[in-house]
Formats: C-alpha cells, structure tokens, sequence
C-alpha cells in the first residue's frame, strides 16, 4: 500500500506532484527549535525527502495574533510548511 495514496487522489497533487515533493529539497532550520521541528515533521509526513538549512532567520509575520509561546512556535512551523508546499503545488502541471 502507498503511504502518499490518498495525497496522490487529491487534484492539486496528483502523481506528478507527489514525486516533485519527494524530490525538492526544503528549506528548514536545524536550530532545534519547536517551530523548526513542526516544519520538518509536517513535510516529512506529506513526503518531503531532502532537507537544507536556511542562510538567514525567517520572519513570521502572524507572530503577534498568538499569546503563548508554544502556540506561536506551533504555528510559525506549520505556516512555513504550508507555504513551501503551496509553492511547490502552484508549479506542478
């Protein structure tokens, strides 16, 4: 049975989209931190093979709306994975 099966149905995805996230490498922090690790859990989940650290801190622009900490870090993690799925999803035919 194929992990990604249920992915690969979706029409945003397909095969050709599975296999072009399999193959890009993504860009993560290695710092440890709880938001580098949601990144790097939701990518791998959705099939994300290959890792690279980025050269520079990246901003999170929705950080006020969140009160505590951890929230905060659980959501910058999960909207920088969305965004790079979302711009390797708008490229795929």
């Amino acid at each position: 049975m194929d992990r990604y099966a249920r992915q690969r149905l979706l029409a945003a995805m397909g095969d050709r989209g599975q296999e072009r996230l399999a193959s890009t490498t993504f860009v993560v922090p290695g710092d440890g931190s709880f938001a580098a690790q949601v990144e790097r859990e939701y990518l791998t989940r959705a099939g994300a093979e290959h890792f690279a650290a980025p050269a520079a801190a990246r901003p999170f622009a929705h950080a006020a709306v969140f009160r505590h900490a951890g929230a905060r870090d659980f959501a910058e993690g999960a909207w920088h994975a969305l965004a790079q799925l979302s711009r390797i999803l708008e490229h795929s035919p």
